[in-house]
C-alpha cells in the first residue's frame, strides 16, 4: 500500500484530504501541530498514523519523516497542507515578526518537507506533491498581503519544482482553495461572507471536501504538472 503524508491534517482541509485518500487505498500519516486532541480523534476513528511536526523546524521535519520511514517504508506522495493565517489587517499593520512567521510555516514548512520526502520518489521514479495554497496566492488579497505573499510563492515553487523533477516521474501540483467553510474563516460574520460569495459564479461557500477532490484528482494524473488548481466557485 502506497504510502502518503499530509501536513496539516488535523485541520479542516487537511482531514478531508486525509479521508478523501483513504478511501483511495492509500496509507496516510497524517502530521499535527496544535489541536493534538483533534489528531488523535482522526487517528482513532480512522486509523491515520499521526506524529507531531512543527513544520517551521527542520530538524523536527527530519524526526517526524524518519519515524514514517521506520514504520512505513519509502513515501508516495506527499501533500502540504500545513499553514497558518493573520487576521485580515492593512500592511502596515503587520510586524515583521508576524510576516516572517507566516513565511517560516507556509513556505519554508512546504520545502523542509519537500526535502524529506522528495528522495523517495526520485528513487522509486514516481510520486505526487500537491501543496494547498490559496486564491489569494493568485491573485491577491487586499489586507491579506502577507498571507497572499507566502501563497505567490508557494505557486512559483509548485511550478519551479514540477519542471525539476518531471523526469524523475514526480508530478508537482498544487491546489489554491477559494472561501471554504474552515476554522479559519469562522471568525467572518454572515454579512462579510455573504458580500463574498455574491462575486463568485457558484454564489455559496465551498467545502473541505470538494478541495480534497480536486487533490484526488492530481494524486491520480500522470500527465498534469506544474498547474495551480483553483477550486473557488468562479472568482
Amino acid at each position: 500500500m502506497k504510502t502518503v503524508v499530509v501536513t496539516g491534517g488535523n485541520g479542516s482541509i487537511g482531514a478531508a484530504i486525509a479521508k478523501r485518500m483513504q478511501k483511495s487505498g492509500y496509507n496516510v500519516v497524517i502530521t499535527y501541530f496544535s489541536n493534538k486532541e483533534a489528531a488523535e480523534d482522526l487517528q482513532k476513528n480512522f486509523g491515520f498514523y499521526a506524529v507531531k511536526c512543527d513544520v517551521k523546524d527542520e530538524k523536527e521535519v527530519k524526526e517526524a519523516f524518519k519515524e514514517v520511514h521506520k514504520k512505513f517504508g519509502k513515501i508516495y506522495a506527499l501533500i502540504n497542507c500545513a499553514g497558518i493565517a493573520l487576521k485580515q489587517k492593512v500592511i502596515t499593520d503587520v510586524t515583521k515578526e508576524e510576516f516572517e512567521n507566516l513565511f517560516a510555516v507556509n513556505v519554508t514548512g512546504t520545502f523542509n518537507c519537500i526535502k524529506e520526502a522528495l528522495p523517495d520518489m526520485i528513487s522509486e521514479k514516481r510520486g505526487r506533491i500537491i501543496n494547498v495554497s490559496s486564491v489569494w496566492g493568485v491573485v491577491g488579497g487586499s489586507c491579506e498581503v502577507a498571507y497572499s505573499a507566502t501563497k505567490g510563492a508557494i505557486n512559483s515553487l509548485t511550478k519551479a519544482l514540477a519542471r525539476e523533477v518531471g523526469l524523475s516521474g514526480v508530478t508537482v501540483n498544487a491546489v489554491a482553495p477559494g472561501f471554504i467553510d474552515t476554522k479559519m474563516n469562522a471568525h467572518l460574520s454572515e454579512e462579510d461572507k455573504k458580500d463574498f460569495c455574491d462575486g463568485l459564479s457558484v454564489p455559496r461557500v465551498g467545502t473541505p471536501e470538494e478541495v480534497a477532490e480536486a487533490v484526488a484528482f492530481l494524486m491520480e494524473n500522470a500527465y498534469v504538472t506544474g498547474q495551480i488548481l483553483s477550486v473557488d466557485g468562479g472568482m
